[in-house]
Order: C-alpha cells, then sequence, then structure tokens
C-alpha cells in the first residue's frame, strides 16, 4: 500500500468515527483503489567500465597499379637575356685600358729607339737603351717596360746583338740575362732554364776573385763572366 493510499483510508476511519459516534458495529477501513503514481526518476548511470583489448590488426592492403600519364607538352623557348650592364661596363673599361697600354708602349718604344737604335731578328727584337747600369737595375728597366734583358740563344740572335753593341761604342760591353747566382759554374736564364747556347772567350768563365756570377758580351761578340755589380751597356729584348 502506498503513501497516498495509506492517506485515504484514515480520512475515511475519521469520517466514519464522527458519523457513527457510539455504534456497536466496529468501523472497518475499505480499501479504496487510488490513483497511478507518478514514474520515478530513471537510475544513475553505473561506473565506466574497463577499456577492452584492442582487436586483432588487419592485413595490409595490396598496393595499388602505378598510373601511366601521358607526357606534356613542350614549353615555349624563352626570350633572350638582355645583355647584362655591369659585364659591357668592365669590357669597355678593359678594352680602353688595352689601348692606353698600347699607346704608352709605342711611346716606349721610340724612346728607346731614338736612344741606342734595333735590331729585329726571327720574332725577337733588341732594343738598346744608351744607357750603362749593374745588372740588377739593368734587369728591372727591361721589365718595367715589358722585356727582359737581352739573351742570344743561337749564333744568328748573338750576331745580331754583336752589331748593336758595336755601334754604341767601341769598348762596349752589354749584360745578358744569365747568372750562375744560385749555383757556381751553372749559367741559367732568369727564367729558371739552363742556357742552350754560349759563345765564351778562350778562359771564360773563371769566375775572377770568386766575384763573377752575371755575363756580358763584349764589342766583338765573345762572352764573359763579370761582377754583377759592374755597369755595362742595357740592351732589352722583346718577343
Amino acid at each position: 500500500m502506498n503513501y497516498l493510499t495509506k492517506c485515504l483510508c484514515i480520512l475515511v476511519v475519521v469520517a466514519v468515527f464522527f458519523t457513527l459516534g457510539d455504534s456497536e458495529t466496529p468501523a472497518t477501513c475499505s480499501v479504496v483503489q487510488g490513483l497511478p503514481g507518478l514514474n520515478g526518476r530513471d537510475g544513475r548511470d553505473g561506473a565506466i567500465g574497463p577499456k577492452g583489448d584492442p582487436g586483432p590488426t588487419g592485413n595490409k592492403g595490396e598496393p595499388g597499379q602505378k598510373g601511366v600519364g601521358l607526357p606534356g607538352q613542350q614549353g615555349q623557348k624563352g626570350e633572350k637575356g638582355s645583355p647584362d650592364v655591369e659585364s659591357i661596363e668592365k669590357t669597355m673599361a678593359l678594352e680602353s685600358r688595352i689601348a692606353s697600354l698600347e699607346n704608352k708602349w709605342s711611346w716606349i718604344k721610340s724612346v728607346l729607339l731614338f736612344h741606342g737604335g734595333k735590331e729585329e731578328v726571327g720574332g725577337k727584337v733588341f732594343v738598346a737603351t744608351a744607357r750603362k747600369e749593374n745588372y740588377a737595375i739593368a734587369q728591372n728597366i727591361c721589365k718595367e717596360v715589358g722585356g727582359s734583358l737581352a739573351t742570344p740563344r743561337n749564333a744568328e740572335e748573338n750576331s745580331v746583338l754583336h752589331g748593336i753593341i758595336s755601334t754604341n761604342g767601341g769598348s762596349s760591353a752589354a749584360f745578358l740575362d744569365i747568372t750562375d747566382s744560385q749555383v757556381e759554374g751553372t749559367f741559367m736564364y732568369s727564367t729558371g732554364e739552363q742556357v742552350i747556347f754560349t759563345n765564351w772567350s778562350r778562359g771564360q768563365p773563371d769566375d775572377y776573385k770568386n766575384n763573377e756570377d752575371c755575363v756580358n758580351m763584349y764589342n766583338n761578340g765573345y762572352w764573359n763572366d763579370v761582377s754583377c755589380s759592374s755597369k755595362h751597356l742595357v740592351i732589352c729584348e722583346f718577343q
């Protein structure tokens, strides 16, 4: 019997009591059908259960077939790039520099020819400077104008150089670009090559007083070893 039914029963008993008063007939409580009760609330959700074990891993699928695409069409040829302005400026500056050097070289040759004369043989030009200097200075003079001290490498060149010396004074001699300063008795060109042609005077070289490491040519065309500090005619060669 629910709560509402109990209340109704009590009310009925009280009503009969007041109605019958002292009646000998005992009061009885009839069960009266009550109204249906309201639906109760849903119960709470239970606790979350433990996580289940992972299922088996599925098999890896077969790789798909490689697609075959058609080659694309060839792109159009790009336009020719414009010249590099900086490169053009550098080229123009270089050309100007070359022209300036050529003019300077022509002037230098004219000055040298005016003073001492020149002779050509094969592809080589000998130019006399009409100056007498020691070996080191003579070598620098020729290098500064793009040449080197005269160095005959065959009889023909030796003969031409002999002629230049003869026209510059009866007792003149000229330095050759040959020394044995590194190894006594082994004469080398200033380029480091060993001498391939010689025209020594009789008894030369003799390294007189152990102080003759340079070479000159006398006006007779023969060579002699001399002191590098002595002064002789400067003749340059160009090729």
